[in-house]
């Protein structure tokens, strides 16, 4: 592992649930509790893990899943009880279908750079989804990349509209003024992928802050993520 990387998933695995990113997590603990989700859930794009542990803080029996072997050991070594898996991202998510009660991925769709990958990586999240699970889907609005954010600094060239689908983006997550490079995809590119695995979106969730919260700066006018809630047709939720 080089030090670059070790530095990198030092710092993002302690980047708290706080901010600009609680909006999102706070849906999805709304959701998982309004819906009484409960049992095996997937947490795909794991990186270093923070996302896997707040969802065992729900009572999810999580399993972590991602690419990068960096960012799982430092999993593991926040969360040594923890199960955290590598796997190749153009592969087949290495679970049995209909294993998951619920799959859960946040942010991990920016960092596909392609269609054709977008649209395995939603197929494979249905295909390891229970026929009553729920997935949930959380990525940026086109919206986040021209505003002010506590937890984001989305000031760069790149980012000057309009977006064209699977074009580069960055933002630097602040405090830890990590840079990330990934990729916009419209609601519409998320939609068409989504629909093309046999799912269907429930509802996509657009949280916003409230006014009477201090410390915040676009959060109570724009939704910066989008939470998409998804099943499978089947389902009678």
């Amino acid at each position: 592992m080089s030090t670059e990387y070790r530095e990198h998933a030092a710092r993002y695995a302690l980047r708290p649930v706080a901010g600009t990113d609680s909006l999102a997590f706070r849906v999805l603990e709304e959701r998982v509790g309004a819906l009484g989700l409960s049992g095996a859930a997937l947490d795909v794009g794991c990186g270093a893990g923070r996302s896997s542990r707040f969802l065992q803080s729900l009572g999810l029996q999580t399993t972590g899943l991602d690419i990068n072997e960096s960012m799982l050991v430092r999993a593991r070594e926040l969360d040594a009880g923890g199960k955290y898996h590598l796997y190749a991202g153009d592969a087949p998510f290495p679970f049995e279908a209909q294993t998951f009660d619920v799959v859960v991925s946040t942010w991990t769709v920016l960092e596909i750079s392609s269609r054709e990958a977008l649209q395995h990586f939603m197929s494979e999240s249905a295909r390891v989804l229970r026929t009553e699970g729920v997935n949930f889907i959380v990525t940026n609005t086109p919206e986040f990349y021209v505003h002010r954010w506590v937890s984001c600094d989305v000031d760069f060239p790149e980012n000057t509209p309009p977006l064209r689908s699977g074009q580069r983006v960055t933002a630097r997550l602040v405090p830890e003024g990590v840079v990330v490079d990934d990729t916009f995809w419209s609601d519409a590119d998320y939609r068409q992928a989504i629909e093309g695995a046999g799912l269907h979106i429930l509802e996509a969730h657009l949280p916003v802050a409230s006014r009477s919260e201090d410390g915040w700066l676009d959060e109570t006018e724009v939704a910066p993520y989008v939470v998409y809630e998804v099943l499978k047709p089947d389902a009678t939720r």
